[in-house]
């Protein structure tokens, strides 16, 4: 599929910091594989639930190739380094849409995670979607309010040490 970009957009945070959203291209290795690296370990456990070292081929392969439509990847670029992520996927087993993000923890408290989302929840809008699912870790209860805040209503699952959250988007 055609890159998209109309998917592109430069936005101001809160702190005055300006960042370009834009879909990720299969080029992009260098640029999430630096990224993965600058997270922290705790990072790494609450959005991957494990806090791996090191990103792999495989894992940077598949976070770089989508088709911008089941799958996509919005990445947020301050000059030339990626600071945020985020991401959907068509689940076509269970059918639904899942979602997640990530944020670099130097950029984290600016507003990029809840510019991210949006950013995302129209995309998918705009792919013919009307919900989207996240999946929590119970204790990340700062990613849990930010949901909250951002859409609303949740309809949320217990799923064991997870919180299965739908929205409407």
């Amino acid at each position: 599929m055609k890159y998209p970009e109309e998917y592109e957009a430069r936005v101001k945070l809160k702190g005055g910091e300006e960042v370009l959203l834009r879909p990720i291209k299969t080029t992009d290795t260098k640029l999430a594989k630096d990224f993965y690296e600058r997270l922290s370990a705790r990072t790494k456990y609450l959005r991957f639930f494990t806090p791996k070292k090191e990103a792999t081929e495989d894992r940077i392969k598949k976070f770089t190739t989508v088709d911008y439509k089941t799958s996509i990847v919005i990445i947020a670029l301050s000059g030339d380094e990626m600071v945020g992520a985020a991401r959907y996927d068509w689940d076509r087993e269970e059918k639904y849409l899942e979602m997640a993000e990530t944020v670099r923890d130097d950029w984290q408290g600016k507003g990029l995670g809840t510019v991210l989302f949006r950013h995302i929840m129209k995309i998918a809008k705009e792919n013919g979607y009307n919900s989207m699912t996240v999946l929590i870790l119970g204790e990340n209860k700062k990613a849990l309010n930010i949901l909250k805040k951002t859409v609303g209503e949740l309809r949320m699952r217990a799923d064991g040490n997870f919180i299965r959250a739908t929205f409407d988007i």
